[in-house]
């Protein structure tokens, strides 16, 4: 039985899991039938998921694991689309034949959420009311919203009414406890990881000022960009430097770029750079500007800021009272924009709704909130622990 273990402090290298042969995957797009209403009553007449798909399904389509994405993520969460490509999946050191989201035994299914502009209904598709990108016309979503696209595709698509677990990292978090909340009867387990219940006034702080950054280049346009031919590159590489730093802890940066000015310095880099970490920050921001549109930031951000599990309900007890999934919340020593504070809050909230099998997990990683992406083997031994339980 799980408990709370705050002070469950992992040291399991990085290193140490094994090397495998990646999986070969395929990014598929499938149509919702009747559209979709959203929680503020906004209607879209089409909606389309992109999504990939690791292992198969089971005879009686129990043994579904879905994987949600945090915000300029995608559906690409494992795997390589050829063996010739030089990354793999976001999560792929933890989704594979053996692996602690063993597809041998689970279909996992890594959806693009609604909104998203990485084959997902979102402000780059076509508003058929016009022939047009809807551009900042798309209406405004939430959190749930993304989460009840997800239960429609896996019903229509696949024919899953249940799924054995739903993890993911940051904003992907949220979405898997708006699952365990949404679909009590439906989810088995849940894996949150470095999120919260509801995004503390810092997280929010960064995220002003990321879309304040995209507003205010004159190439938005008041998101109109796309009539002119042009894009606010300039802000929406901003609003990627302003996230990078929140992502990021005060180690990491001293490893990566050393202290003082001397070391820092380089006198050769580039034309827009005097020093490492500004090199490092704008090709982050030239990065996200190549996979990447200005709306769909802003849209996404805001509906991740909107959010908490007890936004229109009772109360968080209330909510927890319901939730029957098992709950394995990971967390990480050094992150600040969802500290482990709001990770252990996870599982305090559901142990007192009565939820004997709910754990957090703080691991010990100096890396800061991206730790879920580049210490995820840190997360294998518990993760393998709980999918064992489900």
């Amino acid at each position: 039985m799980f408990r709370l273990d705050s002070d469950n402090i992992a040291t399991m290298s990085v290193h140490d899991a094994p090397e495998t042969s990646p999986l070969l995957v395929t990014k598929e797009i499938f149509q919702l039938s009747g559209g979709m209403t959203l929680e503020s009553g906004a209607y879209l007449p089409k909606v389309e998921v992109a999504y990939e798909r690791y292992g198969e399904l089971n005879a009686d389509r129990t043994n579904v694991v879905l994987i949600a994405h945090g915000i300029t993520g995608s559906s690409h969460a494992a795997g390589k689309y050829a063996l010739s490509n030089r990354s793999s999946g976001y999560w792929d050191d933890l989704i594979g034949p053996g692996k602690a989201i063993d597809t041998e035994r689970w279909c996992v299914i890594a959806p693009n959420f609604l909104g998203g502009c990485r084959g997902t209904t979102g402000s780059l598709s076509t508003n058929p009311a016009n022939g047009q990108p809807y551009g900042p016309d798309f209406p405004r979503i939430t959190i749930r919203d993304m989460v009840t696209t997800q239960k429609a595709f896996l019903e229509q698509c696949f024919g899953v009414t249940e799924v054995a677990c739903v993890a993911g990292g940051s904003m992907g978090g949220f979405q898997a406890l708006e699952w365990a909340a949404m679909y009590p009867d439906a989810v088995r387990g849940i894996i949150p990881v470095a999120t919260a219940l509801t995004p503390n006034p810092r997280a929010i702080a960064y995220n002003h000022c990321a879309r304040t950054a995209i507003r205010l280049d004159p190439a938005f346009n008041n998101g109109h960009y796309a009539s002119l031919g042009s894009a606010p590159e300039a802000g929406l590489a901003l609003a990627r430097m302003i996230g990078t730093i929140s992502y990021l802890s005060d180690t990491s940066f001293q490893d990566m770029f050393h202290d003082g000015c001397d070391p820092l310095f380089s006198r050769d880099i580039s034309p827009r750079s005097d020093f490492l970490v500004e090199d490092y920050l704008n090709d982050e921001g030239d990065k996200l500007n190549k996979r990447f549109d200005a709306n769909t930031y802003i849209l996404i951000s805001r509906a991740l800021d909107s959010h908490g599990l007890a936004r229109g309900r009772t109360s968080l007890d209330d909510v927890f009272a319901t939730v029957q999934a098992k709950i394995l919340a990971i967390g990480f020593s050094s992150d600040d924009l969802f500290p482990p504070r709001q990770t252990v809050e996870i599982a305090e909230r559901a142990q007192r709704g009565g939820n004997e099998n709910a754990e957090a997990v703080i691991l010990n990683s100096d890396y800061g909130h991206d730790a879920f992406l580049v210490h995820q083997r840190m997360m294998i031994p518990a993760i393998t622990r709980f999918m064992a339980s489900l």
